[in-house]
C-alpha cells in the first residue's frame, strides 16, 4: 500500500452494504496513505446519496491541482 502514497483516493461506502462489509473499506483506507473514507449512513450497496458523494469526491480531486 505504501506504493500508493501520493495517489489520492476517496472510498465511498454504504454503512448497510452486506455484500462488502464496512471493515474492508475501513482497513483499506487506513492502509492507503492518501485515501479518505466516506461512509454513507443511510445507504447499502448503492442508494440515493451515492451520486452526490461521488460528485463531491471528483470535485475534491479537481481542487488539488
Amino acid at each position: 500500500m505504501g506504493r500508493l502514497a501520493g495517489v489520492p483516493a476517496v472510498l465511498v461506502h454504504g454503512r448497510y452494504d452486506v455484500s462488502g462489509p464496512l471493515d474492508t473499506a475501513w482497513n483499506l483506507a487506513r492502509a492507503w496513505p492518501d485515501a479518505q473514507l466516506v461512509v454513507l449512513d443511510d445507504a447499502g450497496h448503492g442508494g440515493a446519496g451515492f451520486g452526490a458523494a461521488l460528485v463531491a469526491a471528483l470535485d475534491s480531486f479537481s481542487s488539488q491541482t
